[in-house]
């Protein structure tokens, strides 16, 4: 009877060894994923950027539309006049972004 039980402690002790290994193995895997080069924090602030840099394209496209409409709005001398200068500054926003 006594084997039995030496037996079963020994056994107890590698699966917990072996559940501790697989457990250290997740951690690393997970860390990486969190905090590597490609991890989720990165990932997070590039899509950050881009939704910035995005918002502000939309802003740029916008005025210029605003503009035009207005142009369209106050007669064809002003039309005119607003699109040899908005061209100018439409390109100037777009290299900006």
């Amino acid at each position: 009877m006594r084997k039995i039980v030496k037996n079963e402690r020994g056994i107890t002790l590698i699966a917990l060894v072996i559940t501790i290994i697989v457990l250290l193995i997740l951690a690393g895997i997970t860390l990486n994923l969190v905090l590597g080069e490609r991890g989720i924090f990165k990932m997070a602030q590039e899509a950050g950027r881009n939704y910035t840099n995005a918002a502000r394209y939309e802003d740029n496209m916008l005025d210029r539309i605003t503009s035009e409409a207005e142009g369209m709005i106050g007669g064809e001398e002003r039309k005119f006049a607003r699109k040899r200068t908005s061209k100018k500054s439409t390109s100037r926003r777009l290299c900006s972004i």
